[in-house]
């Protein structure tokens, strides 16, 4: 199974992953409608994307009073079922990871659904790799796709 990995050390803040998701969901370029957000630090330049990794607890699935998330035995991913969500954003807290974006106006969450299998804000991350895309079979020898 792969899953995305990011390395804050790598962003360099200019957001291009975000407006690449937001466009590859929403046909618009958003800073507001994407998955991952780039959590800023001017003062230091520091940069920091958040999205949901896929992590193994799933902490926000078994969080979830409304039952509105869930895995997709396919890809791994979260799969949210806009109708059975409440928008209480109890996932967003559970979430150690901050892979969780809500949007203004819409009371689903926002959660990386890896493009299908070929996460977009990857193939645009390509010089800096602060996202990568990583099968977890080969996570311990270090090899990124």
């Amino acid at each position: 199974m792969k899953r995305l990995s990011v390395d804050p050390m790598r962003c360099t803040g200019c957001e291009s992953c975000v407006l690449t998701c937001s466009f590859e969901h929403d046909d618009a370029f958003s800073l507001d409608r994407a998955r991952i957000r780039v959590e800023r630090d001017e003062e230091n330049g520091r940069f920091s994307p958040k999205v949901c990794i896929q992590c193994p607890e799933r902490h926000c699935v078994q969080a979830c009073p409304e039952g509105a998330l869930a895995m997709d035995p396919q890809s791994g991913a979260i799969r949210v079922d806009a109708n059975a969500c409440s928008g209480c954003r109890i996932c967003e807290k559970a979430c150690p990871y901050g892979g969780i974006q809500f949007a203004v106006g819409v009371r689903h969450p926002l959660i990386c659904d890896l493009c299908g299998g070929d996460p977009s804000c990857v193939s645009t991350c390509r010089l800096p790799q602060a996202i990568c895309w990583i099968d977890t079979a080969n996570e311990a020898a270090g090899e990124v796709t």
